[in-house]
């Protein structure tokens, strides 16, 4: 059999990645036309369709959604023979929301000092989001705030984290915990670790708020109380110079609102520089 060449591959993976001919050709060092001929030629090969065009963007079909998986295991692979310090390579991570925006920029940095040759990609969704990237070997390494029901992937609990309730500091509330279910509460969507924490807490005190407004963004949840809106549930590492500067105040709660913080891996082959990765955070102490 004539098998697809590496340089096919990497086309493959590249166009998945930017939806883009051009663009991949551009980050494999191709012309577009011998991209397209390479394309074209990797469809013969394997017998299938590979794409289908949508407003000038390239739409993997289920074909290739199928195949991901298996070839970014061969590119990993691929990767630590050529590269077998494990200090240099693609690193591919997806985060939840408080994760992705407070602890992980700083670690990247660091990590980034000691392995020059690493390129480092961060993906921010919400938790159940971050699991399907990893499931579709869109990322190496997933870390989420919420709980994780599934067997498919290798679970490592990272670090605890706190949520609180806030309101801005002219809201007016009393310190009567008794009458924050009256209130307007402006939470996360479905999904997010954040909300299913919550609304365990909810369930556990037999609490019902009178009215939820939904927001996607704990940036836009904090706008949003800080104009009076409503209360807000936030991680404490989102809302720490807020309230030391007086903008939002902490309100007291039955509720506990404390939750671990995850690190997820599929149960499949590891690059070595994902498996330093996960060395690095545990010499950073951070766990």
């Amino acid at each position: 059999m004539n098998y697809p060449s590496p340089r096919q591959w990497l086309l493959l993976d590249a166009i998945c990645r930017y939806h883009s001919l051009s663009e991949a050709a551009q980050q494999q060092a191709l012309s577009q036309p011998a991209a397209s001929q390479a394309l074209k030629e990797l469809e013969q090969r394997l017998g299938a369709t590979l794409f289908l065009r949508q407003n000038r963007q390239l739409i993997p079909t289920q074909y290739t959604l199928d195949l991901l998986p298996r070839l970014r295991q061969l590119l990993d692979l691929q990767a630590s023979i050529v590269q077998p310090q494990s200090d240099s390579g693609e690193l591919r991570l997806v985060a939840s929301e408080t994760i992705g925006c407070y602890l992980l920029p700083p670690l990247m940095a660091k990590f980034r000092q000691q392995y020059t040759g690493a390129e480092i990609r961060l993906q921010i969704c919400n938790s159940s989001e971050v699991q399907n990237q990893l499931r579709l070997q869109q990322a190496q390494l997933g870390f989420i705030e919420g709980p994780v029901l599934s067997t498919e992937f290798l679970l490592q609990y990272w670090r605890k984290d706190t949520l609180v309730l806030v309101a801005s500091a002219d809201h007016g509330l009393p310190d009567d915990a008794s009458q924050l279910q009256q209130q307007t509460w402006i939470i996360r969507e479905r999904g997010s670790g954040t909300r299913a924490v919550l609304e365990h807490e909810l369930a556990r005190c037999g609490w019902s708020p009178a009215k939820i407004m939904e927001l996607q963004r704990p940036e836009a949840i904090k706008q949003a109380v800080r104009h009076g809106l409503g209360i807000g549930c936030l991680p404490l590492l989102a809302v720490q110079d807020e309230l030391a500067q007086g903008v939002l105040r902490q309100l007291p709660s039955p509720l506990k609102l404390e939750r671990q913080l995850s690190l997820l891996q599929h149960q499949q082959y590891q690059a070595p520089l994902v498996q330093q990765f996960i060395r690095f955070l545990h010499q950073a102490g951070v766990e």
